[in-house]
């Protein structure tokens, strides 16, 4: 099993992860704005120009979790070997053999995954028929609209195929989201597309989070513009998530978006974000210290890391697991042999995926959808001495990426610049708007006593 090692690993995060600290936004701060003249035209200024290779490639570095080709094939041989002989399968069998993998390479830290359970981890009974029979219709939609030259799904066609009022309601937000995110520019396009076209808050938070995930300005500054549309109070937590994520382009994002948006009335919380630590730096608890990186997850690999496995045929939203060694199945939910997991159980759930090239891909493609998460796990004994020991020394890094973003928020939308403290802001903001002293009136000058004027002469 080949994963990053961790030793420095938190090291690596003082400059492109961190620890994010999870704030709530207070209700004071989700009002709504008043748009002048009905609909906000909004404009993005980029803090930065990195395109979205630049991003690719920085997420390239991110630590890779979960099963990879041989240690997953080592888990799903035995049960397809046995056949019709496999009766019940236990819904974790996925995470179960994970944890014994990790155990048996004494790496304990890679079983620190952000996992669900309980009933958090389980669909009810309508949302998974929608989401069954949505990701069909989706999936046979992006294989419809490949033209028989190309090997694109053309977004012009796409948009024909997905016409219909369904996929403009909420019921298809989950498909949509899921299944679209991972795809090429223009079809990410035609899913904020789409997205900017169903009502209510769930909508407002898949566009927020593609406003601070996708890659692509151009998809991200669409993104940005729908949301102007929209009650600010449904979205504006995300964005202020979003200032203290981990990877520190998705905090540029948030600021980005947070100012295209002029949510004014966000500055009493930014400012209250220049008092919290580094978030690329380790917590202390009462048990350590732990940090809050980022890791990928091969999605090929680890259908059942994520999700339950399925014997019985009349599950819903039943996929076809790809085995190492063989041709991914082109059909997923229509496949009729093999192993297969069950999607309406999920035990992992993403922030955001993007296909990444595989080193060795076997008969699999050569580039591979990768989902992004979000980790709390303890430091090494190594770990926890190499970071006292900057500590001792004052050596740890005063600034970072994500309180630069704050600061460039801040000035943005007060048109002021009061340094990067929060005592600087506090302070700054109190004197600009505190009522100024009244200044005594000017007295009136009184007017000179005129001298009397001699009469005029009468004529003799």
């Amino acid at each position: 099993m080949t994963h990053s090692s961790r030793s420095g690993r938190w090291i690596m995060a003082l400059t492109a992860l961190g620890a994010l600290n999870a704030i709530p936004l207070p209700e004071a701060v989700s009002q709504e704005k008043e748009r002048a003249g009905g609909k906000l035209e909004v404009t993005v200024k980029r803090r930065t120009q990195t395109t979205d290779e630049d991003l690719r490639k920085q997420l390239l570095l991110v630590p890779e979790m979960g099963f990879d080709q041989p240690s997953v094939d080592a888990v799903y041989t035995p049960i397809v070997k046995a056949g019709d002989k496999v009766k019940n399968l236990p819904p974790d069998l996925g995470p179960t053999a994970y944890h014994r993998i990790a155990n048996a390479a004494k790496r304990p830290d890679m079983t620190f995954l952000p996992w669900i359970t309980g009933p958090n981890s389980e669909l009810g009974k309508e949302k998974a028929e929608d989401l069954h029979a949505l990701s069909v219709k989706l999936r046979a939609a992006l294989r419809k609209s490949v033209k028989p030259d190309d090997i694109r799904p053309d977004p012009d066609k796409l948009r024909e195929l997905l016409a219909d009022s369904e996929w403009t309601s909420p019921p298809a937000l989950p498909t949509l989201t899921q299944m679209m995110q991972a795809e090429n520019t223009a079809v990410r396009t035609l899913l904020v597309e789409l997205l900017s076209k169903v009502k209510g808050k769930e909508a407002s938070i898949a566009l927020a989070q593609r406003a601070i995930f996708d890659l692509s300005p151009d998809v991200r500054a669409k993104a940005v513009q729908a949301l102007a549309d929209r009650p600010a109070a449904e979205y504006t937590p995300v964005l202020y998530y979003g200032l203290r994520y981990p990877w520190a382009a998705a905090a540029d994002h948030s600021a980005e978006a947070i100012v295209a948006l002029q949510l004014t009335d966000l500055v009493p919380e930014l400012v209250k974000l220049l008092r919290e630590p580094n978030p690329g730096l380790p917590v202390k608890t009462e048990k350590g210290y732990t940090i809050q990186e980022v890791v990928r997850v091969n999605h090929l690999c680890n259908c059942m890391l994520c999700h339950a496995p399925s014997l019985a045929k009349n599950d819903l939203v039943r996929g076809r697991v790809p085995m190492p060694g063989e041709d991914p199945p082109p059909l997923y939910y229509q496949e009729s042999s093999g192993l297969f997991v069950r999607a309406d159980m999920t035990y992992l759930r993403q922030d955001f995926s993007v296909v990444q090239p595989v080193a060795n891909a076997g008969k699999w493609a050569g580039n591979q959808r990768y989902d992004y998460l979000l980790r709390t796990r303890p430091l090494s004994k190594t770990e926890q001495a190499a970071f006292q020991k900057l500590e001792k020394e004052n050596k740890l890094p005063k600034a970072y990426p994500q309180l630069e973003a704050v600061v460039y928020a801040l000035r943005q939308l007060t048109g002021k610049d009061f340094g990067q403290t929060y005592e600087e802001w506090n302070g700054g903001l109190k004197r600009s708007s505190a009522p100024q002293p009244k200044q005594e009136p000017k007295a009136e000058p009184k007017p000179e006593p005129q001298k009397p004027q001699p009469e005029p002469q009468k004529p003799e």
